[in-house]
């Protein structure tokens, strides 16, 4: 009787009349994937990839699609969310985003409320007496 492992060699090898050795495969291969130890691994592998999602999607404005994206396809889904739009808050002044509850700019130092109120016949009309004739 020759030794049993749970592998695709092992699985070719196997004699299919043979009900005792199927059933001792069969039980090898559910003890592998029953395996404390590598459930452990997948769900810290899992939770990694959630957290690097995160970040990604919290720089970039899309939390909630970072987690979901990164949960299910790891550092291709932390591509996906680095590359997408962002959809934080847009500076009217320099054009960079800015976090939701930010008061003023953190790249111009703008106050975002004063300059979301303004019109941008103000704005343009600004511009030009900044530049003397």
């Amino acid at each position: 009787m020759a030794a049993l492992e749970c592998t695709i060699s092992g699985l070719s090898s196997l004699d299919t009349s043979d009900i005792e050795a199927m059933m001792r495969m069969n039980e090898l291969c559910l003890d592998m994937l029953l395996d404390p130890g590598l459930w452990a691994w997948m769900l810290g592998i899992t939770a990694v990839c959630v957290l690097g999602g995160w970040l990604i999607g919290w720089i970039k404005g899309r939390v909630v699609a970072g987690i979901v994206w990164g949960a299910l396809l790891g550092p291709i889904g932390w591509l996906i969310v680095a590359l997408s739009k962002s959809r934080l808050p847009i500076c009217r002044e320099c054009g960079k985003g800015n976090p939701d509850n930010a008061k003023a700019c953190r790249h111009c130092g703008v106050n975002l409320r004063q300059s979301a109120e303004r019109s941008a016949r103000s704005r343009l009309k600004g511009n030009d007496s900044d530049g003397a004739w």
